[in-house]
């Protein structure tokens, strides 16, 4: 399997944007500068920065250092979190000269004892509070270790004050409040910070300074804009470079929510400080079909191919080949050419192949995110070994159409693993749709409609053919012969391409597939992993108890991407089945308000309710499907669904459920 950790191998073909980085950073004229390098989670941020450094890190005039504010989430102040970590390596690099460091040990000494006191100002002004309720006493151990250790490196007319075992917590206030400078002197402080600054990047001969921070988008708004101060506040000083990683979404959120008293909207203001502050953005778009083929033939080639095969990959692919930017950079034809006259391994022959049967569904469902496929990979290679493990003789073909369904569709999923579970491995509705989706496609013409039944009117078929398969466009249960449940599966056109998509599984039994499955291999189970941290934001919002809160959240979820917004609402989900009753702490309302910003969320939203019990469906559950899915492809599923629990010894939902068909056939 392969790491999830960021890498300084290009696997992504970023070789570009390396060297312009670099390009920017090197050019003095454009210093001291900031560069936003933005993207989603998991699109390799991480690792183009990692490749950025690799690239300076040879010029003996250039000092760079990587911080991450995820690391110093716990830390008390941020802003001197940054400032600290970035004198540390400082001192550490002039300690190596002797010379150098008598002559710079004085500057840096007073630039580290101004960065203390910042430190003991924010901290100490937490343990005021005491004073305020009655415990004017504090044990000096409660200060903590870091707290103490910075009281001692102040100067001696400060440090005195804290030299008792216990001090009074009113001192510590009126320390910070003598301590505490006028506007001017903040201003005067600031600039005789970055002047000593200057100062000593000079004296330590570090014509350039770079520093890396990454993993912002982590932390919480506190200290994304804490840390966005330091640098434009006390660092911004000639020769230096901020290189800075994020979702620039969530630094967006962080400072609305920092500043609510702006005027203007979220995004506005969001993106006014983003432009103050970044000098130089650069978006790393998520990959294509042709990336993302290429990208697991690459993971599948590092697995099987020695070092110095697997280097001339690496070199291949960071080729830019203008006319060739859509085309796949790595298949098993240029695998051939650059192996010359030794043979594709038998593997990972299988392997490309597998690839090139997988990527076109595998993309757009995982949104064409570089980590994510990496983790569908590992889980996919995990299960296989699992298998083998158990004595299970697993299709590995099989096994991943059914992971794709699995990732992307858990309605869908679940409702496949009950069908197989009561009949064998060998559910008969699976067997009827896949036979449905591919008998029309010998006889469909290359383009234009099919009237399967030579009738549109309703109640009939009609199918469009499209790269090979017949895609239905309207389908009801009389037609085919699938219990209303599953009717969902025909609403959603990604489910049709998967039931037709190559290997058919009506002959496979199933049941060591799902056996697996859900004995906790891999992360497929836990959608809280899946959820990146934009998604997790926006989860947040729309549990939240007052409804502003829970607008925005819906607002924002339109731009999440699709694998994000699957694993949302498999997390809403989630907490329905695990609620006891559907109240105003349950997101049964939420989930139905999703649909109207996500709508293609549909088809699992009525798979879900489906296979929910009776009993834990409220009396406004059928207007509210019926609302959801009304003019959709998934009118026919609700319907059936408003049929069944018309039927249901739920009285109140039986009753509910019977008065939305009788609207529903007035409207008629």
């Amino acid at each position: 399997m392969w790491s999830d950790n960021e890498t300084d191998i290009d696997l992504l073909r970023y070789r570009y944007l390396v060297t312009s980085v670099v390009r920017l950073i090197r050019n003095d004229d454009l210093l001291p500068t900031t560069i936003g390098i933005f993207g989603d989670w998991g699109t390799g941020k991480s690792s183009l920065i990692k490749m950025i450094e690799k690239e300076i890190a040879d010029d003996a005039s250039t000092m760079s250092l990587t911080f991450s504010g995820w690391l110093f989430e716990d830390y008390n102040d941020a802003k001197t979190a940054l400032m600290g970590a970035i004198l540390d390596a400082i001192e550490e690099r002039v300690k190596k000269d002797e010379s150098v460091f008598k002559k710079t040990g004085g500057l840096l000494q007073k630039l580290m004892r101004r960065v203390n006191w910042l430190q003991v100002v924010g901290i100490a002004g937490r343990y005021a509070l005491p004073a305020a309720i009655g415990a004017p006493k504090i044990a000096m151990a409660n200060l903590g270790a870091e707290l103490v250790t910075r009281l001692s490196m102040l100067p001696a007319a400060i440090a005195d004050k804290f030299k008792d075992k216990e001090i009074d917590a009113n001192e510590i206030e009126k320390l910070i409040k003598e301590s505490a400078d006028t506007p001017e002197e903040v201003r005067r402080d600031i600039r005789d910070f970055r002047r000593d600054f200057a100062e000593l990047l000079k004296q330590a001969g570090i014509k350039r300074l770079v520093v890396f921070i990454d993993d912002l988008d982590r932390c919480d708004p506190d200290n994304i804009i804490g840390t966005l101060e330091a640098i434009k506040l006390f660092l911004f000083v000639e020769g230096t470079a901020f290189v800075i990683g994020a979702d620039e979404r969530l630094i967006q959120y962080a400072v609305r929510k920092q500043f609510p008293e702006l005027p203007g909207t979220d995004t506005e203001i969001g993106r006014d400080y983003l432009e103050k502050l970044i000098q130089f953005p650069i978006r790393l778009p998520p990959l294509g079909g042709a990336e993302i083929e290429s990208y697991i033939n690459i993971l599948f080639a590092k697995l099987t191919l020695g070092e110095a095969d697997f280097r001339k990959v690496c070199e291949h692919v960071a080729q830019f080949r203008p006319n060739a930017v859509s085309d796949l950079s790595y298949n098993i034809e240029v695998c051939r050419n650059l192996l010359g006259n030794n043979p594709v391994p038998t593997g990972l022959e299988l392997d490309l192949d597998l690839t090139a049967q997988i990527a076109s569904v595998l993309t757009p469902g995982l949104g064409g995110n570089p980590r994510r496929t990496k983790r569908f990979l590992n889980t996919l290679l995990l299960r296989m070994s699992m298998s083998e493990d158990r004595g299970l003789n697993l299709q590995r073909r099989a096994l991943s159409k059914l992971m794709l369904l699995e990732y992307l569709k858990p309605e869908f999923f679940k409702q496949l693993a009950a069908l197989q579970a009561s009949q064998t491995g060998h559910p008969i509705e699976l067997a009827r749709a896949e036979d449905f989706l591919r008998q029309p496609m010998a006889n469909a013409p290359d383009d234009g409609e099919i009237d399967l039944e030579g009738a549109e009117d309703h109640g009939k078929l009609s199918a469009k053919k499209r790269r090979g398969k017949a895609i239905i466009t309207s389908a009801t249960r009389e037609n085919i012969e699938l219990p209303p449940d599953i009717q969902s599966w025909f609403a959603d056109s990604w489910m049709q391409e998967w039931i037709a998509s190559e290997p058919t599984l009506q002959a496979i039994d199933l049941r060591p597939y799902f056996y697996i499955a859900h004995d906790r291999a891999g992360v497929f189970d836990d959608t809280q992993t899946r959820l990146s941290p934009a998604a997790n934001e926006i989860l947040k919002k729309l549990l939240d108890a007052h409804e502003a809160t829970r607008t925005i959240g819906l607002r924002g979820a339109e731009s999440l991407s699709a694998p994000d917004a699957t694993a949302l609402f498999e997390s809403l989900a989630r907490r329905l089945r695990q609620a006891e009753t559907f109240d105003n702490r349950s997101p049964h309302a939420v989930i139905f308000k999703l649909m109207e910003h996500r709508t293609e969320l549909v088809p699992q939203l009525v798979a879900l309710f489906g296979s929910l019990p009776d009993t834990k469906i409220i009396a406004a559950t059928p207007r509210a499907i019926y609302t959801a899915t009304r003019n959709t492809s998934s009118a026919a599923a609700a319907d059936a669904l408003l049929q069944r629990w018309a039927k249901s010894n739920n009285q109140l939902l039986a009753k509910a459920s019977a008065a939305v068909l009788r609207s529903q056939s007035s409207a008629r």
